[in-house]
């Protein structure tokens, strides 16, 4: 997809060391530009910084280009085009809300669009996923890292918030995507597309984000 074009991954090992003395798991592979500051303005905005939370979504509401001194730039896809994208394929109207958010200066609004946009961007991980467990060719490991994808959204941009207000149910949909994990290698694809139901639910009740749950038993892949 376009909004992959031109982003550059963090450098591993210290995203690595520095999420794991936060989330209760490490991140795993990819996380990208955008997603480092959709981070940034959540926790500023749980900071009451709202001021830096605004100049920071200022930053990253179109495609960006930083520079990082010593020739080094951060470049991404920005929220708008990120957004747009993610609206077509699951006909949602996210990047308004972030939109609307941003230039009336409601924090709140502008919390609840990046968290929609951050689990609907997992879902997206997950649905590739899911759509290749019918193909012999995709192995366990190409599947694993897909997943992997997938759940970091949750763990980098909306599992710390959560374990925050409600510890116990942060824990309980960690433990729900460590049984997705196992069912996937595993290959009980059916029970992973149950759990993965059970899980949406879960999130989308505890950040009351108002959106219908995009997965369903029948929905892609066989369930065996």
């Amino acid at each position: 997809m376009k909004r992959h074009k031109g982003i550059i991954l963090v450098l591993l090992v210290t995203a690595m060391l520095f999420c794991r003395n936060i989330y209760a798991h490490e991140i795993v592979g990819e996380v990208t530009a955008l997603m480092m500051h959709m981070q940034n303005i959540l926790s500023l905005i749980e900071s009451n910084k709202i001021d830096d939370a605004f100049h920071e979504t200022g930053m990253v509401f179109e495609d960006f280009s930083h520079s990082m001194g010593m020739g080094m730039k951060m470049e991404g896809i920005g929220l708008k085009s990120t957004s747009d994208d993610i609206d077509k394929r699951y006909n949602t109207n996210i990047g308004k809300k972030i939109e609307v958010g941003f230039k009336k200066r409601d924090h709140d609004g502008l919390m609840s669009g990046l968290q929609s946009l951050g689990f609907l961007l997992m879902l997206e991980k997950f649905d590739v996923l899911q759509s290749g467990f019918d193909k012999k060719d995709n192995g366990l490991d190409v599947q694993k890292t897909i997943f992997w994808l997938g759940r970091n959204y949750f763990s980098y941009l909306l599992e710390p918030a959560l374990a925050k207000k409600n510890p116990v149910e942060a824990q309980r949909l960690d433990r729900i995507l460590d049984s997705m994990l196992y069912r996937l290698e595993d290959r009980r694809f059916g029970e992973f597309i149950e759990l993965r139901v059970e899980f949406e639910k879960g999130v989308i009740k505890a950040f009351k984000l108002g959106l219908n749950p995009v997965s369903s038993p029948n929905k892609g892949g066989t369930a065996k």
